[in-house]
């Protein structure tokens, strides 16, 4: 004990002297966008150059520096020196990310907190939006009232503030909304087994469905292999962080990564089989051209008219998912423009963005749908952003409601085809009798067919797989879910041919594995729009 005791000491010693004499520096791990894989943030982490251990992480001292009560003047050191970095980069030359700081209990009660932010930011010559506080949870919850009130200020004057480690405290949405939040941080925790544990799936999942409803900005930290980041990038995560792009790393390094552009490359991104398309209409170029330059970051294909007609043109030619459009253009106002888009491409999502308003025609134009959101010059650059992140995510949404019905629609009725084709020990019997309580779901329909061991494809009226089984998959030599791509371009020539006939036929289709005997039914249901069910018999079972 008197050894522990004496070493103790010794370390206390050691740390007072080293905050005296400088011996911290902070390093610098990238936060990358999951859209377009350019990193667009960096969290400062301080590091300890021990005269005799070397480099020592901070988990090793910062509990030390706790108990001491010297945290205030490292954290304080800290974000001066991340802020004064960021102001050097930007002296350089180099398009500056945002600098996330964690802030300790100590600091966010000295009372000093607010000025001290101001002082740094003032000393850095940097905007506010480029810092960004993280706080964790139970931080949060201490003296809730004082909490958010010193929160409103720092949001106020432009910080952005973010919650880290979420899911491991105990804070309550209830309280968590209160908050002037602009992102969360999943807890390294659910990442590490998000491939293999289906709860952490679940949690991670949930997170990042709750953060978008309450217009927060979700960001996965300890993100360590490519399995981690694709199933990630698949559930719109915003952001990752982790030794899988970046350990920590000194200034200098994180300067020359910068300058380089380094980012993840395009093909981890793909989750789906099209790039995300937005149509900018406006009549002034100069505003076009910023316009582009903003939303570029995110990994958007761009599309650009001058006038109305121009943009009805490029719609009539390329599938798009959002139109952000002027008001006040010659020819036609974005109003009209936007309602005749409505109307030929109702699956559009469709914005205004403009300067002058006139007030009854875009309450009329919202009141009838044809506008999702209407957003005034000049714009914050970081909320048109989120803006239109939120009209792709609902996009997204509606595709994926449609593909959902869809589903249903296609597996009942196949069930319905397939039992007059086969024995009755394929299927389990079909319930006639249904309540209100008792409705099959579609889930439970997906289900039967994944059980019958046979490859099972449905197909909508548009040509998009919609479902697939592991079987289906498997017989296609696919490495990856089908759902969501074109038949046409996933099913041999042959069967995506016969596919778009619309009615019943039976061919045979030899495959890489085995010959197979395919059953083509189209689905033409009351109240649904209908589709091709495909079922492929292996030529052995096609003769039993």
């Amino acid at each position: 004990m008197t050894d522990l005791s004496i070493k103790r000491l010794a370390r206390n010693d050691g740390l007072r002297v080293a905050l005296a004499r400088g011996e911290f520096e902070v390093f610098y791990q990238p936060k990358v966008s999951c859209l377009s894989g350019a990193i667009v943030g960096v969290e400062a982490l301080v590091r300890w150059h021990h005269p005799e251990c070397g480099l020592v992480a901070p988990g090793e001292f910062i509990p030390a520096f706790e108990r001491l009560h010297l945290i205030e003047p490292l954290g304080s050191w800290v974000l001066q020196e991340a802020c004064a970095q960021v102001g050097r980069w930007q002296a350089a030359g180099i398009e500056s990310p945002v600098v996330a700081v964690n802030l300790s209990a100590h600091q966010f009660e000295s009372g000093e907190l607010v000025e001290q932010v101001r002082q740094a930011i003032h000393a850095g010559a940097i905007a506010p939006d480029r810092l960004e506080l993280e706080l964790t949870e139970s931080l949060l919850m201490r003296h809730v009232e004082g909490v958010v009130q010193t929160l409103a200020q720092l949001h106020d004057f432009g910080v952005r503030l973010s919650v880290d480690d979420f899911g491991t405290g105990y804070s309550s949405l209830a309280y968590l909304k209160q908050f002037p939040l602009d992102a969360v941080k999943i807890d390294r925790s659910f990442i590490r087994d998000i491939t293999a544990d289906p709860d952490d799936a679940s949690i991670t999942r949930a997170i990042i469905t709750m953060a978008h409803q309450l217009k927060l900005k979700v960001i996965a930290e300890g993100v360590e292999t490519e399995g981690q980041l694709k199933l990630l990038v698949a559930n719109q995560c915003d952001e990752i962080q982790g030794y899988y792009f970046s350990r920590p790393i000194p200034a200098s390094e994180m300067e020359s990564m910068l300058r380089e552009k380094r980012c993840l490359a395009q093909d981890l991104l793909s989750v789906r089989q099209r790039q995300r398309t937005i149509l900018i209409v406006d009549d002034e170029q100069p505003i076009i051209n910023a316009l582009c330059r903003l939303l570029r970051q995110d990994g958007y294909s761009i599309l650009c008219a001058t006038n109305a007609m121009e943009g009805l043109e490029i719609l009539a030619k390329n599938e798009v998912d959002v139109v952000l459009s002027d008001q006040r253009m010659p020819g036609m106002m974005g109003v009209e423009f936007l309602r005749r888009v409505k109307s030929i491409h109702p699956g559009t999502v469709r914005m205004v963005l403009s300067g002058y308003a006139d007030l009854q025609s875009v309450t009329d134009a919202i009141n009838e749908g044809a506008i999702y959101k209407y957003i005034t010059k000049p714009w914050d650059r970081d909320r048109l952003r989120s803006l239109v992140q939120d009209a792709f995510r609902q996009k997204e949404l509606v595709d994926e409601t449609r593909i959902g019905g869809a589903v249903p629609a296609l597996v009942n009725a196949g069930n319905l085809q397939i039992r007059g084709r086969f024995s009755s020990h394929h299927l389990p019997p079909i319930r006639e009798e249904r309540s209100a309580e008792a409705e099959p779901t579609a889930l439970s329909a997906q289900d039967v067919l994944g059980e019958l061991g046979l490859p099972i494809i449905g197909i909508d009226p548009q040509g998009t797989i919609v479902y697939a089984n592991q079987e289906a998959q498997s017989a296609l030599g696919a490495k990856e879910s089908l759902c969501g791509y074109s038949a046409a371009q996933v099913l041999p020539g042959a069967l995506a041919l016969w596919a778009g006939v619309g009615r019943c036929r039976e061919t045979r289709w030899q495959g890489t594995r085995a010959a197979y005997r395919v059953l083509l039914r189209p689905m033409t249901l009351p109240g649904h729009a209908g589709g091709t069910l495909l079922v492929l018999l292996p030529e052995a079972e096609a003769g039993e």
